[in-house]
């Protein structure tokens, strides 16, 4: 575990999560679609679909439903990033 909070969401840093998402979307791993509808809720437990990362129950959760019918939760932060470069990946 604490592997994985120094490479993610929890890292005091967020350029392993951002190079995470940065990579994940240009693999296709993380759609680059907008979802069609989302809402926030404490954390799950689950891991993020940005950093990978555990979403803690002392952590906000931003959850998103896609087209296809996919959920996925990522950390707030994780959420905001996922954003940025895929506006940012649609450009190029």
């Amino acid at each position: 575990m604490a592997g994985q909070m120094e490479r993610g969401a929890r890292a005091g840093t967020w350029g392993a999560a951002s190079q995470r998402i940065r990579d994940k979307l240009w693999q296709g791993t993380l759609p680059a679609d907008d979802p069609v509808k989302g809402w926030g809720s404490n954390g799950s437990g689950l891991p993020c679909a940005g950093c990978d990362d555990v979403i803690l129950s002392s952590d906000a959760e931003h959850e998103v439903e896609m087209s296809d019918g996919r959920a996925l939760r990522f950390h707030v932060k994780c959420a905001g990033l996922w954003r940025v470069l895929k506006q940012a990946r649609s450009r190029e």
